[in-house]
Order: C-alpha cells, then sequence, then structure tokens
C-alpha cells in the first residue's frame, strides 16, 4: 500500500485530478510540445530557491512535453494538462512519467516575461530513483509532482523558452515513504 488513507483518498484524488482536466474536445486548446534539460539537486524545493545553497546530485535530466491549455473565460488565465517523459542519467538512471494540470498567469508589460506557470499531477519512475534515496534513505516509484515555471519570448511567436522547478515527493504526507527530489530544467516550447 503506498497511500497512508487507502483506497478511498486515491480514488478521490484521481476523480478530482479528471474533473479539473479540460477537455480539448469541447473546448478549443491550444497545443504545445516542449523539449527539456536539466539536473536534480541534493536539497528540498525551497532550499532550490537559494541559489548559493545549491548543491547538484550528479543526475541529469532531458525529456519531452506535449500539452494543450485553454482560456478560463475571457481572464489571462489558461488551464491546462501535460504529459512529460524525462529521461534521468548519472547517479540515476531510470525513465520518469508525469502528469500534472496546469494553472498559466499570462501578464501584459513585463517585457519578455510571457508567463507564470504552476502545475500539479502524479509522476512515476520506471526505477525507484537513487537520488531520493541518497537524500532520504527510501524513496518508491509514485509520488506526487509539481512544477512551477517562467516563461519568456523568443523572436518567433508561436516559440518561448522556459526556467522550470520540476519536484516530485510524497506530498507532505499523501503517500507512505517521506522523501523527493527537486531539480532545475531548462526548456523549449512549441505552440501549435
Amino acid at each position: 500500500m503506498f497511500c497512508r488513507s487507502g483506497t478511498g483518498l486515491r480514488m478521490g484524488w484521481v476523480g478530482l485530478l479528471v474533473a479539473l482536466a479540460p477537455d480539448p474536445v469541447r473546448a478549443e486548446g491550444q497545443w504545445y510540445a516542449a523539449g527539456v534539460v536539466g539536473t536534480l539537486t541534493e536539497g528540498s524545493w525551497h532550499e532550490a530557491l537559494i541559489p548559493r545553497d545549491v548543491q547538484f546530485a550528479g543526475s541529469s535530466m532531458i525529456g519531452a512535453a506535449i500539452g494543450v491549455e485553454r482560456p478560463l473565460g475571457d481572464s489571462r488565465w489558461r488551464i491546462g494538462i501535460e504529459a512529460q517523459v524525462v529521461a534521468h542519467a548519472g547517479a540515476q538512471d531510470h525513465v520518469e512519467l508525469s502528469v500534472p494540470i496546469t494553472l498559466r498567469y499570462m501578464p501584459r508589460g513585463l517585457g519578455p516575461v510571457e508567463s507564470f506557470a504552476a502545475g500539479l499531477g502524479l509522476s512515476y519512475a520506471t526505477d525507484i530513483p537513487q537520488v531520493e534515496i541518497d537524500r532520504n534513505g527510501a524513496s518508491q516509484r509514485l509520488f506526487v509532482h509539481w512544477l512551477a515555471e517562467v516563461e519568456f519570448a523568443l523572436p518567433p511567436e508561436d516559440l518561448t523558452t522556459f526556467l522550470r522547478l520540476h519536484h516530485r515527493s510524497d506530498g507532505y504526507g499523501l503517500f507512505e515513504v517521506d522523501a523527493g527530489s527537486t531539480g532545475y530544467m531548462l526548456g523549449l516550447r512549441k505552440r501549435f
């Protein structure tokens, strides 16, 4: 059993994710594809916010994502869903699959800043991540995944670059094993 509160809580989370996911057939969605590269840190997500304190774990990441987003009414907000495949190499060697629901804010007048985004979903690793074992003593394949991102405009209108915090963990007790990892990612996104 991987969840402290049992099957009911797991089914509730799955139901919530399905209910919040946008329906690209029903709504006009904008699709995108992205490529990412990155590295894992040895600290927690809040330690990753202070660059002078960051220690790297010797594990690199390369991956791809495809997603769809749709506007929330006439606001500057968009909701979406993204499917990510990330290969890890170095201190650990596995593939991670993540599916977060995303919320994106598109400000105006911030120069090259195109958007700010956050996402929440699940992450599945094809092998138990060694960086998480080294840091916490144990880990598991299925965890909560979240992301925080700042996106920047590039000269072609449909092309952007982004910086992202990529995090997976037990979600403050949603899963039995108290572990997690955080990485920095640099990405390139093409909207179509």
